[in-house]
């Protein structure tokens, strides 16, 4: 079963997000009020708030089926982040928030390359300053394990790619680097808010995920360790208007 949609609730209650097959004008409504919802979605709704403050995490998620199992419903409840959107363009965003690193990157002999596609729409709706923010640290992340990289796994490359998934419905940016590469056992616990993730590049990745999940949109991360191919590449997942 896979997921259909998702809500994502602020820690009020309130919807701060929903993307997929669901009713309009949810967004910056109490999720208890949403009428439009069936008494179900609330009830779940209700809970996972109750584990979001049990719990101390900052995000926490329930699937629940819809229509006798035939669809799915993801909600995502969040900590408090005050998402301010305005409309951007990342054809203009990326390049201008980036100068500074990618001068960086070339002082060391790393490249750095930055490419929007043509079909990302110029109207996206993000929040300017916590988007550039989290592609920024997610780039300085990987320059640093980059140039940390030496004999097999040097790495001198990192790519920065946004690209439209008509399908999912989302437009997505991708930081992709050559460098040594994530052990699968640290990629299970990089979103874990744990001893090995209390500051640090561990922090980063944790406040990157809340910031795409305020927008209803999800992390996901691939990564080789192998001699030959290794990198990483983190994506982020940002509902399409």
């Amino acid at each position: 079963m896979e997921h259909q949609s998702r809500i994502v609730i602020g820690p009020d209650g309130s919807v701060l997000a929903a993307t997929g097959d669901l009713p309009p004008g949810l967004v910056d409504v109490r999720l208890e009020d949403c009428d439009a919802l069936s008494h179900d979605v609330r009830e779940a709704g209700k809970a996972l708030l109750h584990e979001l403050r049990r719990s101390g995490e900052r995000l926490v998620s329930r699937t629940i089926a819809l229509h006798g199992g035939e669809r799915s419903l993801q909600l995502l409840a969040v900590e408090a982040l005050a998402i301010r959107r305005s409309a951007i363009d990342l054809r203009q965003l990326l390049p201008s928030k980036l100068a500074v690193i990618s001068s960086q990157a070339r002082a060391v002999g790393v490249a750095l390359d930055i490419q929007v596609a043509d079909d990302v729409p110029p109207g996206m709706e993000l929040d300017v300053e916590k988007v550039a923010w989290a592609v920024t640290t997610l780039v300085g992340n990987a320059l640093r394990y980059v140039r940390s990289g030496s004999g097999p796994l040097s790495g001198r490359m990192i790519d920065v790619r946004a690209s439209q998934d008509p399908v999912a419905s989302e437009v997505t940016i991708e930081v992709q680097d050559d460098g040594p590469g994530i052990p699968a056992d640290t990629i299970a616990r990089l979103f874990r808010r744990d001893g090995l993730n209390v500051r640090g590049a561990g922090l980063s990745l944790l406040l990157v995920r809340d910031i795409v999940a305020a927008h209803g949109g999800r992390v996901e991360v691939a990564s080789s360790t192998a001699l030959v191919g290794h990198g990483t590449t983190i994506r982020l997942a940002f509902p399409s208007p």
